[in-house]
């Protein structure tokens, strides 16, 4: 178990303002470079998946792949592991990134974690707001399940067909 203590703490802050379309893929994208920043994970060139800001160039298939990833990777995964819902460390955004070596007098975190059965090193701690988890992993993912369900490849053949239907060029 890891927690946080209240003290005298320096924290060395290696957060990057990020922007982030308003994509269900490219907000679970996001949280998979997420999960990467925080422990050692290149396995499945993962990265390609990480990389939000190319969201559109991927196929459905390898959108089905970045579903399928944040399942794996979720956040019951890390939770009071690596990240930590933390309003206060978070300030005025929603996630905040630290080093590990300079919270060590206050943070008791793990040094690795169990991912598919290897042992992941943790390269950082991320603090969160609650708000950051529903709008990054648990909103996206619940519409890509609907999307991948039945009835929403149903509604999406459907749609496209409308839309090749409606443009015929003569």
């Amino acid at each position: 178990m890891a927690y946080l203590t209240r003290g005298y703490t320096f924290l060395r802050d290696t957060t990057e303002s990020v922007t982030v379309p308003n994509n269900d893929v490219a907000k679970c994208m996001y949280y998979l470079n997420c999960v990467c920043s925080a422990i050692e994970y290149k396995d499945n060139d993962i990265k390609r998946y990480c990389n939000y800001a190319n969201w559109a160039n991927l196929s459905d298939a390898e959108d089905r792949l970045v579903f399928v990833l944040c399942l794996t990777l979720s956040p019951d995964e890390f939770i009071n592991k690596v990240f930590f819902e933390n309003d206060t460390l978070c300030g005025n955004m929603g996630n905040k990134f630290f080093e590990i070596g300079e919270v060590r007098n206050h943070l008791i975190a793990v040094q690795s974690v169990l991912i598919g059965g290897q042992t992941r090193s943790v390269k950082k701690i991320m603090a969160f707001k609650c708000s950051w988890m529903h709008r990054n992993y648990f909103e996206p993912m619940r519409n890509l399940s609907y999307r991948f369900s039945s009835q929403g490849q149903r509604e999406e053949a459907l749609r496209r067909s409308m839309i090749s239907g409606a443009c015929v060029i003569s």
